[in-house]
């Protein structure tokens, strides 16, 4: 008797040492908790409240990212998450901007909102590329080079007098711009540990959520206060001109403060290669001397496809993609119909529809700011409960809460529009549907990246492409579909295709585990 007990515990203790070596592998979730598991974990550092296990474990390498100071690593994540930010912030901008090119190109607006549309495709196109480039080149060039690029190109679209050029530079801003809010999840990854990754994916979350919604604030005060007479505003190259300077602050803040994340940890420290000079690194000169070091380019082109096809990679990307599409389709609708003079639309001035737009601000403020505490506080509960192992299936549970935003959120939206309702109608379920989709985003970020730790930047990158796809489409006919159906009922579509998209967290949650493959404990 006595033996079979000292043969389980050793099995336990075989089985947490493989959860919690340097190396996570996709097959095992960890074990976070020292004092749930009930093993003697002596060898293996701990947070510091004495009983978190940091996973990954830590090297002895000062250059090992997850050795950075507290400062380091959290000045890098402002600046990952700024990055992201310029993404969605550009393309955005140039919504508020359609009505006043059209008279301007003498176009209808429609035409000239393609060019927005196919900024959004190419945000989804371009993270693909840049999940690839960033695991064979490294996260650094990538943050520098993108972002150089992405300034040229908006300050071309903010002095280009021809539409058919103001075209292909927005789409090629779309391209340059999108690489951190793929890379960024990688950085998350590379610099804290399991335990931390949920507060920092909110954060980088945040920040590019926010986005779309903050540069046609801007916009419309910009074109409220250069419009003399004009209905739809004045002066919209000042608005560029203001994207062009935010892109260039990031830009200022890379050469500044940005460092290369990406460390191997399958190669013993005494054979890390030295790190070299920062600049060389930024410049991505350093990576090219050591491309040993990466993986080759054609293996993360494999790695990509091959991510897609894991088991619930797809079930997620869906969910992700039907629960976010309709925050392009009230962006567009609401823009349009607050400008256009009554009774076909509500006749606000540009001032009147900018201030409005504090609404999403607030609502992924309070979306932040729930998940900021509730994801802990569900991890840590779930592993208090299961002998110190996390899974990542613990943390949909709040999707609900989500869900329980977003479907009355476009319902209400809908009614509002659709039966020319007072516009407090639509700022609350707009409100409500923005914080449900922050919640929902960080959810299925964070679930994803923790089911296959190993393939932060290829779940990032695919996470990005489904979502602005999904956004890209829905460009093309939300308007023509809420004027020919009408507003009350396409949007109670939308509110019915959210909820059905809660089906597929059910089957996740109930079958991800077993999907995953995950080995037993």
């Amino acid at each position: 008797m006595e033996k079979t007990v000292d043969s389980d515990h050793e099995h336990s203790k075989l089985s947490i040492e493989r959860r919690t070596r340097v190396t996570v592998e996709d097959d095992d979730d960890p074990v976070l908790d020292a004092q749930a598991a009930h093993v003697d974990l002596a060898s293996l550092k701990l947070a510091k409240d004495g009983h978190t296990i940091l996973v990954p474990q830590p090297t002895s390498n000062p250059d090992d990212p997850l050795n950075w100071s507290w400062r380091k690593k959290n000045l890098m994540l402002f600046v990952v998450a700024l990055t992201g930010f310029l993404a969605d912030f550009t393309s955005a901008a140039g919504v508020p901007l359609i009505q006043v090119q059209g008279v301007e190109w003498g176009l209808d607006p429609n035409v000239v909102n393609y060019a927005g549309n196919l900024n959004v495709a190419f945000l989804g196109i371009g993270g693909i590329f840049w999940a690839i480039v960033c695991s064979f080149w490294g996260r650094l060039p990538v943050m520098f080079w993108s972002t150089l690029l992405g300034a040229i190109c908006v300050l071309v679209t903010a002095v280009t007098n021809d539409f058919q050029v103001y075209y292909a530079f927005r789409t090629l801003t779309g391209f340059f711009l999108s690489s951190y809010q793929v890379v960024g999840l990688a950085c998350i990854k590379d610099s804290f540990f399991f335990h931390e990754h949920a507060r920092k994916i909110g954060i980088w979350v945040n920040f590019f959520i926010l986005s779309p919604y903050l540069s046609p604030l801007f916009a419309y005060f910009i074109l409220e206060g250069t419009g003399g007479n004009s209905p739809f505003g004045g002066n919209w190259r000042a608005v560029l001109w203001l994207v062009f300077a935010i892109v260039c602050m990031d830009l200022v803040l890379v050469l500044l403060f940005a460092d290369e994340t990406y460390y191997n940890r399958s190669i013993p420290v005494e054979s890390q290669p030295s790190r070299g000079s920062r600049m060389m690194r930024m410049l991505g000169i350093w990576q090219l001397r050591n491309s040993s070091y990466f993986p080759s380019g054609w293996a993360c082109c494999v790695r990509i496809v091959s991510v897609l096809f894991k088991p619930v990679m797809i079930p997620g990307l869906l969910f992700y993609m039907l629960v976010f599409m309709w925050a392009i389709g009230i962006n567009i609708t609401s823009s349009i119909l607050f400008l256009t003079p009554a009774p076909a639309g509500y006749g606000f001035a540009p001032l009147s529809v900018g201030y409005i737009y504090f609404t999403p601000i607030v609502g992924a403020l309070l979306g932040e700011l729930f998940g900021h505490f509730f994801n802990d506080y569900v991890a840590k509960r779930y592993v208090r409960t299961h002998a110190g192992v996390f899974h990542p299936e613990a943390r949909l549970i709040a999707t609900y809460v989500a869900a329980a935003l977003m479907i009355p959120g476009l319902v209400a939206v809908g009614q509002a529009l659709g039966f020319h309702e007072s516009v407090g109608i639509v700022i609350i379920g707009w409100g409500m549907y923005v914080c449900g989709v922050m919640i929902a985003s960080v959810i299925i970020s964070a679930y994803l990246m923790e089911a296959y730790p190993q393939r932060a930047a290829e779940v990032s990158g695919l996470l990005n492409f489904f979502r602005s796809i999904g956004g890209f489409q829905v460009g093309y006919y939300q308007m023509q579909w809420g004027q020919e159906m009408g507003f009350d009922k396409s949007f109670g579509i939308q509110a019915g295709i959210v909820a059905a998209a809660m089906v597929i967290v059910i089957i996740l949650q109930v079958f991800g585990r077993k999907l995953r493959g995950v080995k037993s404990a």
